[in-house]
């Protein structure tokens, strides 16, 4: 496994074996914590043990010449420098860093990461924070057991960390608090005392296109959720999506239809042709799939329904992904990069000590296309 450095110090990683294979380059003993330091290399094959060798001192004095430590003899320091010179050793940066006791480093963690343009703004956006403010960013996408999360906290790679994927009770949440390791989350718990977060407010967003829709004559509306399996295990946005809209039909004498399905192109179709089949006469739609969302128009296309003359669709989108729908897709409009962008502000800014406590969660926008329209009063008459 290797990892993919991008411009801007940017680095990916697909997984986290982080205490064996990034530990490994930096020439750290895996399993080590923050208390050990790293022997110094180089951008050559010269380490600082070459260095000690060559110029009758030990690795102690070159590491505390390479950080410009005081208590070193003049003599003893020129003699340093001047083999230093020969040998052609140029300090590792990284390794620099991570011997002062920081990283300059950020991670963000986002399990099942799967490739989508949603997902992939998310990740630019932190990443462009760290740029920013000149530091590594890492993308991990694996689902971190406890004892994973705890290497990745004791390596002394990052200084802090990005949570993603938030359920109401996270495990993660609690146990990074316990830790005291820095961290803020894109998402929410039911408890957020003390953590930074950005969320998109579901329960308004949700709430925002069910009235819409039915200020517009619609009756039968019909929510696409996320999977039935996200929804136990209390993933906020399943959770709070499908509570606000179960809610707010109530509120306003609809009926509750709801399917639910993974965040997979084909299961979001099968979930759309379980909608028609059981739902006749259904005239609008809401996805929580973001640009998944295709797969429910290809699906409409299929059965012969034109958006939006048969049936109205609404989803949770970014702005740019939901333009390149035919026809456009309104959209209560998710600013994914600028959910990471924040996200990583915020991280760097407490990792400073200049950073307070933020709670952000954006009024959602809903964004007008060309997928919906208003529902012909004999239609209206017809599905009452």
């Amino acid at each position: 496994m290797r990892a993919t450095r991008l411009k801007h110090g940017v680095a990916f990683t697909p997984s986290l074996d982080i205490a064996r294979w990034i530990i490994k380059i930096f020439g750290i003993a895996a399993g080590s914590d923050t208390g050990h330091k790293p022997m110094a290399t180089s951008t050559n094959d010269v380490t600082i043990a070459d260095i000690a060798r060559a110029a009758g001192v030990s690795v102690s004095t070159v590491s505390r010449i390479l950080n410009n430590k005081p208590d070193v003899a003049e003599e003893t320091r020129q003699r340093v420098r001047a083999v230093i010179e020969e040998l052609g050793f140029t300090p590792h940066a990284q390794a620099q860093r991570l011997a002062a006791g920081r990283s300059r480093a950020i991670a963000l963690l986002f399990p099942d990461a799967q490739r989508s343009l949603m997902r992939e703004e998310f990740i630019l956006g932190a990443a462009k924070a760290a740029s920013d403010a000149s530091y590594t960013f890492y993308l991990m996408t694996s689902d971190l057991s406890r004892p994973q999360l705890t290497a990745l906290c004791r390596s002394a790679l990052t200084d802090g960390i990005i949570l993603m994927e938030i359920h109401l009770r996270d495990w993660r949440v609690s146990y990074l608090k316990r830790m005291g390791f820095p961290f803020v989350m894109i998402g929410r718990c039911a408890n957020n005392n003390g953590i930074s977060f950005i969320d998109m407010d579901f329960e308004h967003g949700v709430a925002q296109a069910v009235e819409y829709l039915a200020g517009l004559g619609h009756r039968k509306i019909a929510l696409l959720a996320l999977s039935s399996e996200a929804y136990k295990r209390g993933y906020g946005p399943a959770v709070r999506s499908r509570d606000s809209y179960v809610k707010t039909c109530r509120k306003l004498g609809l009926a509750s239809i709801v399917v639910s399905s993974a965040d997979i192109a084909a299961e979001v179709a099968a979930a759309t042709h379980k909608l028609l089949d059981h739902h006749p006469g259904l005239t609008a739609m809401i996805s929580m799939h973001g640009d998944v969302t295709i797969a429910a128009y290809r699906v409409l296309e299929e059965r012969g329904l034109r958006i939006p003359e048969d049936i109205s669709v609404i989803a949770f989108i970014t702005s740019r992904t939901a333009e390149l729908f035919t026809p456009p897709l309104t959209a209560i409009d998710f600013p994914a990069y600028e959910f990471g962008y924040q996200a990583g502000r915020m991280l760097i800014a407490q990792l400073q000590g200049s950073g307070a406590v933020e709670h952000l969660l954006p009024s959602p926008q809903l964004v007008l296309r060309r997928s919906v329209a208003a529902l012909p009063m004999a239609r209206q008459n017809g599905s009452a």
